[in-house]
């Protein structure tokens, strides 16, 4: 059975929680969605069987092999007579069992099946490995379309549906009714190596003065803030390059094992394998490389605003 985290249900009415007990039956029989006989299921239809309030929508993905069917992320949703709305959330991609193949830019009709159509229709698009973003949509509640232009690998959709209901205490007199369902797909050819770093934001004086090349400062964003970096391909290695035009200082930090996200600076007692020097006092520009098992490599400096100089003090 899926993992459920309950995230907040809302004070009921006992009238109410027994409407809703009664209609469990009603949304265990949504909860199927619609059958096409011409088209097997491409995912496991992974919902609880007991939702509490119904009737919930369903949502799927039209294929060329058939249908793919979402697993529930999340939904709040108000029951009529109730004071407010009953919560759920799932534990992410917990139901992304498979992952269909799917061609980079051809579009992807999302089909919903609910009593009135919803007002808004979203989606975000997620790496499988790192889980980095790497789109979000608004898509046309009418006849909803995914269009994905994606590099080959495997991903992780998000669907998110709303629809209004009439709340007297709201601002604009109406709220709104979430759902969300969650799909795998698969891009075919060569991954390439994609990541982020995100950072502290602490002001201050940002610059960085080594007094040597051991000081573990060498790894930071600067001299205030810290990063974490993840990564769509383990990580093997980590370069670091100090040059000022005549000297060139380079260290390779090891990961055993790969590793799809760290944090910088790097531990005191991080071993590393050195080349080049001494170098004398200066400014150097700083470049960090992360570099994946298979070989693809990535300018860390580039991404969070990195600062991409360093001064050594000492020699």
């Amino acid at each position: 059975m899926t993992s459920v985290r309950r995230i907040g249900v809302d004070r009921m009415p006992r009238v109410v929680k027994v409407l809703v007990a009664v209609l469990v039956v009603g949304v265990t029989a949504m909860g199927c969605g619609p059958e096409r006989e011409d088209a097997a299921p491409a995912t496991t239809r992974a919902w609880p069987a007991n939702w509490p309030v119904p009737p919930l929508p369903v949502m799927w993905l039209e294929h060329p092999s058939g249908s793919i069917w979402g697993s529930p992320s999340r939904y709040c949703w108000h029951v009529e007579d109730a004071a407010d709305r009953v919560c759920e959330e799932f534990v992410i991609w917990s139901g992304v069992d498979a992952f269909p193949e799917t061609k980079a830019g051809r579009p992807i009709p999302v089909r919903i099946e609910s009593e009135t159509k919803p007002e808004k229709v979203f989606a975000q698009v997620y790496t499988r490995h790192g889980d980095l973003r790497v789109d979000s949509m608004q898509l046309g509640p009418n006849y909803p379309v995914l269009e994905l232009d994606l590099d080959p690998g495997d991903y992780h959709l998000r669907v998110i549906g709303q629809w209004p209901y009439s709340d007297a205490s709201a601002p604009l007199g109406r709220r709104y009714n979430e759902v969300a369902y969650e799909f795998g797909l698969h891009v075919p050819g060569a991954v390439k190596l994609i990541g982020g770093c995100d950072t502290t934001d602490i002001g201050g004086d940002l610059s960085i003065v080594l007094r040597s090349p051991d000081d573990r400062m060498r790894t930071a964003k600067d001299s205030a803030n810290r990063a974490g970096c993840r990564f769509n391909k383990p990580i093997a290695g980590l370069s670091l390059t100090l040059d000022n035009g005549t000297q060139r200082y380079t260290e390779v930090f090891r990961f055993d094992p790969p590793t799809l996200r760290f944090g910088l600076p790097l531990p005191e007692d991080f071993g590393s394998e050195t080349s080049g020097g001494p170098l004398p006092p200066g400014v150097y520009s700083r470049r960090i490389v992360a570099i994946s098992e298979d070989g693809d490599e990535l300018d860390v400096t580039t991404s969070a605003e990195f600062l991409q100089t360093i001064t050594l003090a000492g020699g």
